[in-house]
């Protein structure tokens, strides 16, 4: 064989492994999103509505592994059983961090025992690259 095939063959084995490692957590967890990639950027956004989460989650693999920036933010609300068109406690948190190898970012509720959340992730490559990014509720 020659060298180039061998780097490429050893290139596929390692994105496969990453994905197949992402792909092994979520079992535990419900998958609430997947990101896409904004066109023309290293920035993958996923937005996603959990219902009664305990935690909320982000799971990061970056290809090849290098730095992320992830900032998410979270909104939260009780129904109103008086006029389901207006929402109760409507309360959020956001916040950012950076991984440099794949991660699960853990996101802050704004109360424990929601009823209803919003979560909104932007994650940005710090250089060329794919992102494998979904959020995740228990």
């Amino acid at each position: 064989m020659n060298s180039r095939f061998k780097t490429a063959l050893t290139a596929g084995a390692l994105v496969l492994a990453f994905v197949g490692a992402a792909a092994a957590d979520d079992t535990t967890n419900k998958v609430i999103a997947h990101a896409v990639r904004l066109k023309g950027t290293n920035v993958w956004y996923a937005q996603g509505k959990a219902v009664a989460p305990r935690t909320i989650a982000a799971k990061v693999v970056p290809i090849p592994a290098q730095a992320v920036k992830v900032q998410w933010s979270i909104v939260c609300q009780k129904p109103n059983r008086a006029d389901p068109a207006i929402h109760l406690a409507a309360n959020g948190t956001s916040g950012q961090t950076s991984v440099h190898a794949p991660a699960t970012v853990k996101l802050t509720l704004p109360y424990a025992k929601p009823p209803t959340c919003i979560a909104t992730v932007y994650g940005t490559l710090g250089k060329n690259g794919s992102l494998v990014l979904r959020l995740l509720q228990t």
